[in-house]
């Protein structure tokens, strides 16, 4: 599944389909291609609760740092993840945007989710989902911007 757009809520929905799929006992990845440990602990706290693994790479957001070698990293967690054994559910939160920036080639994600394990389910987020990872996803959710609190100047709590 390819969750894309301007929309917000990708990765939640995505984090909803992890959740889902640990409860089940499948095993679980969550691997985030921009966002780090401080981006979001509360849902990295919960879903470890929950069997979920979320390996974290960066304490802020991955531009902020080296996100060349952060990508990397974090790549190869989501590749190793994609081929392992028993077969689950792997999320490659934002890997748009590491493709966007040049960090991963896209042909290169579309080939591995293809080479995954046959029963390995695979999420991928992230704005702006160029053809190859179109193509590879047999379902595609666009996410539509359509009124935000945060455009108004509504700060969250």
């Amino acid at each position: 599944m390819l969750f894309t757009g301007e929309g917000w809520g990708k990765s939640s929905a995505a984090l909803g389909y992890a959740v889902r799929a640990a409860g089940h006992g499948w095993p679980t990845t969550f691997v985030q291609f921009v966002k780090g440990g401080a981006w979001n602990p509360a849902e990295a706290a919960l879903s470890t609760t929950a069997g979920i693994r979320w390996p974290v790479f960066a304490t802020g957001l991955t531009w902020a740092q080296d996100p060349r070698a952060l990508c990397d990293r974090a790549w190869g967690e989501a590749a190793a993840a994609l081929r392992a054994e028993p077969p689950g559910l792997v999320v490659l939160d934002e890997i748009t945007h590491a493709v966007e920036h040049g960090w991963l080639e896209a042909d290169a994600v579309a080939e591995a989710v293809r080479g995954r394990h046959p029963l390995t389910s695979v999420v991928l987020t992230g704005r702006d989902a160029p053809e190859p990872l179109v193509s590879v996803a047999d379902t595609v959710t666009g996410f539509a911007l359509v009124k935000h609190e945060s455009k108004k100047g509504i700060l969250a709590p």
